[in-house]
């Protein structure tokens, strides 16, 4: 008979950012396994990345253009949320499968913790988080960059990006919302 049982299906998804008080009380709650000899954290956080918008615009009536036709404008934007959803369900089968795969390729690993948010999570707020814990810490380092990439490539969510327009001198001038989908966590 195999040692290795198969693990149960984990609900990984958290609806909202991930708080900095979670990660301090998941470290925490290690404190007592005495077999554990590193922990290796990864942290995924919304970047406020900057670009630039253009919409077309009437132009201004003049001598130049007396039909008052529309022209390009363009305005720095900068992403101030992004909304993730997914299908919960098959997410958490193919997460369960990865979670397996990683045990089995780092036996010595004693935990793998993963979460993911749901919802509009703004820019610096956290989204996703890996936890592994081993014996030492190379293992601990390899799984969570395994997991990590595993997940990239397996585990399909989709982003409404949220962003704001604003003028040189920084006044907001337009809201708007960009869909990308399916994306990677």
């Amino acid at each position: 008979m195999s040692d290795v049982r198969p693990h149960k299906v984990k609900d990984i998804f958290v609806e909202g950012a991930i708080p900095p008080s979670f990660i301090a009380e998941s470290i925490a709650k290690h404190s007592t396994r005495t077999d554990i000899g590193a922990h290796e954290i990864f942290l995924g956080q919304v970047r406020g990345d900057s670009f630039v918008v253009s919409h077309p615009e009437p132009s201004r009536r003049t001598n130049h253009d007396p039909k008052n036709t529309l022209r390009q404008v363009h305005h720095d934007s900068r992403v101030t949320a992004i909304e993730y959803t997914t299908y919960r369900e098959m997410a958490m089968e193919r997460m369960t499968t990865l979670r397996e795969e990683a045990f089995t390729r780092w036996p010595t690993m004693t935990c793998l913790h993963v979460h993911h948010s749901l919802g509009t999570i703004k820019a610096g707020e956290l989204c996703f988080m890996v936890f592994a814990s081993a014996p030492h810490r190379q293992q601990a380092r390899e799984a969570v960059a395994w997991v990590v990439d595993a997940i990239k490539a397996n585990c399909r969510s989709s982003a409404k990006k949220f962003f704001r327009a604003v003028t040189t001198s920084g006044k907001a001038i337009r809201k708007g919302l960009e869909f990308h989908g399916p994306t990677n966590p």
